[in-house]
């Protein structure tokens, strides 16, 4: 079992009504403390004498130092540029000046160097990430999903992490157990009784929030009997800002969900975007606190509930970005005579519960890290000979490649590391074609594979190796003829050579590709890139990589969904046919810079 104060370390109950701005207790004193010495400053400045003393000392003085404790006496008063000018200024009595009004002049100075001091930190509290509640709103996430510290969440559409089902097996479990039958049991049961109260209640219109939030716990409670948590501050210290989450799940000190109500649809800001900072400042602050824990990726539930609406995402850290993905879709809880929504509703209810079993049974996590952004559900795979070897993932193929799901992986060999290509496919995959061709050494050599019922299968093979000053290596054809245009004309023959060689040896087989664009065909150059030659025919060295689409002519269709600007030798959806990847080829190399 898991020690519970790992993951109860970063909240503790708050009274803070949901949906309220949350506040910093520092931040708040500071200020406090601040207005009231302004104020008490300005009243003693303000009395006839004093301000006789002072203006007998300096004309100017008193003008501005009234104005500078003006900013802070008024809470609500903006702070210009001429404002912030005047925050700087600091006088020096002349040596002339009276004892009584030398005393006044250094106690303001002692005043004006505290009151820029806390402006400077109400700046840096002012360029911090906004709390939860404001994060809902869309004009503010919209600014601050642009930044560095987005949430890999799909909103907008690029900030979205790796798909949550290689990154944690309690994710696909999850997902696989939603489509499952439901299983004769006391506890599916139980699940459906709940489904159905919800399915009841749920659609009605409530006058306030906390109703909801009331009826809806009091629906859920006899199903998920932990302890449920109103009202949680989250305060990282690595953070200015803290937070609210209307109802955290707790069961043996593991926090395993989070949740956020909205009254109704269209009423108040956005659940999702609320609920996800309200993860990610929880990230932080286990981070603060226990980051051995944090190693493990600190895996979540986060619940939405927008009037009649559920919503299930999960949240992950994956050592750099907090990633949250809706896991199912959206289940409207409506009393439907069909029983359709209770059904679906019942079965997200009970693989929440079983899933939240396992994290809070989890024994604590390895302490050994991952590399941030490579999937972690994959420790080995099976190879040819079917024997399982051990894989670590370094880093992804390419850095900054959108929904490329390529990695570089190290394989340990008679002790000796080797790094590999480790390919995620969600899909089928031309396993036949790529082996095939591997062994006309065409392709890189397919080592194996992983294969799970939760999970996509990850692909190992060859990697080859990008050239450097010191040594040749691959890169792409669509690369090296951007490069080196010049040299595709002087070797056009040896390209044309290999290129009939691969063609030949899929017709024989009656194989296809789909997609032999030049991005995926590697060339073999030298540290000048110069494309290396070989055999008694003088031919280039090329290599096939990505057969997603591949398969056996007539057997295997073009995706529905695919790059309408390319032209294609078949529509979307119809077969893809051997003499199909001969027009594609011979097609870019009458203008080779194209793809």
């Amino acid at each position: 079992m898991m020690a519970p104060a790992t993951a109860s370390l970063s909240v503790q109950e708050g009274s803070t009504k949901s949906g309220s701005k949350p506040k910093n207790p520092k931040q708040d004193s500071r200020r406090s403390f601040l207005i009231r010495s302004a104020t008490s400053l300005k009243t003693y400045i303000e009395k006839p004498a004093i301000q006789k003393v002072l203006e007998a000392a300096d004309d100017t003085f008193y003008a501005i130092l009234v104005l500078v404790l003006d900013l802070f006496v008024d809470a609500d008063r903006d702070i210009d540029k001429s404002s912030q000018e005047a925050l700087q200024t600091r006088f020096h009595p002349a040596t002339e000046t009276s004892k009584q009004a030398r005393q006044v002049i250094q106690f303001a100075n002692k005043v004006l160097d505290e009151l820029e001091g806390v402006y400077k930190e109400w700046c840096q509290y002012a360029d911090a990430i906004p709390p939860p509640s404001s994060y809902a709103m869309t004009e503010v996430w919209e600014e601050w999903q642009q930044k560095e510290t987005a949430i890999l969440c799909f909103r907008p559409n690029e900030k979205q992490g790796l798909p949550l089902c290689v990154l944690d097996e309690v994710f696909p479990r999850f997902q696989r157990q939603v489509k499952a039958p439901l299983p004769p049991t006391a506890e599916a049961s139980l699940a459906m009784k709940v489904a159905f109260e919800l399915c009841r209640e749920m659609p009605a219109c409530f006058a306030e929030e906390k109703d909801r939030q009331e009826k809806f716990d009091a629906c859920v409670q006899p199903f998920l009997s932990g302890k449920w948590r109103g009202c949680v501050s989250i305060s990282p210290k690595s953070e200015l800002r803290s937070g609210l989450v209307d109802r955290a799940y707790e069961v043996d000190g593991v926090i395993s969900i989070f949740r956020e109500v909205k009254r109704d649809i269209g009423a108040g800001d956005d659940a999702y975007m609320q609920v996800s900072r309200s993860y990610q400042l929880y990230v932080a602050s286990v981070q603060d606190k226990d980051s051995s824990y944090a190693k493990g990726g600190i895996p979540m539930f986060l619940l939405c509930v927008v009037g009649p609406l559920l919503i299930i995402s999960g949240g992950f850290y994956d050592g750099k970005s907090t990633i949250v993905e809706p896991l199912v879709e959206p289940c409207l809880m409506f009393d439907d005579r069909l029983l359709a929504h209770q059904e679906t509703l019942t079965c997200q209810l009970l693989a929440l519960k079983q899933a939240v079993t396992t994290l809070c049974s989890r024994s604590p996590v390895d302490s050994s890290p991952y590399a941030p952004g490579v999937p972690r559900v994959y420790p080995t795979y099976t190879a040819e000979d079917g024997t399982q070897q051990s894989l670590t993932f370094v880093h992804p193929l390419k850095e900054n490649l959108p929904r490329s799901l390529l990695f570089v992986a190290v394989e340990t060999l008679s002790n000796t590391p080797t790094e590999r290509v480790a390919k995620v496919v969600i899909g089928r995959y031309g396993t036949e074609v790529h082996q095939e061709l591997a062994e006309h050494a065409f392709a890189p050599i397919l080592f194996g594979q992983k294969s799970q019922d939760t999970t996509p299968t990850v692909y190992i093979m060859e990697f080859l190796s990008p050239p450097t000053t010191e040594r040749p290596g691959w890169v792409t054809l669509f690369d090296f003829f951007q490069s080196k245009p010049a040299s595709v004309s002087d070797h056009l023959q040896a390209f044309k050579t290999a290129i009939d060689r691969i063609l030949n040896v899929m017709k024989d087989r009656n194989m296809v590709h789909g997609d032999l664009r030049s991005n995926n065909i590697m060339v073999e150059v030298t540290e000048k890139l110069d494309p290396i030659l070989s055999g008694d025919d003088q031919r280039v060295n090329l290599k096939v990589i990505d057969f997603d689409w591949a398969g056996y002519s007539g057997q295997v269709h073009y995706p529905l969904h695919r790059n309408e600007n390319i032209v294609w030798s078949g529509e979307a959806g119809a077969p893809i046919l051997v003499e199909h990847d001969q027009e594609m080829i011979y097609r870019w190399l009458k203008a080779p810079d194209k793809d």
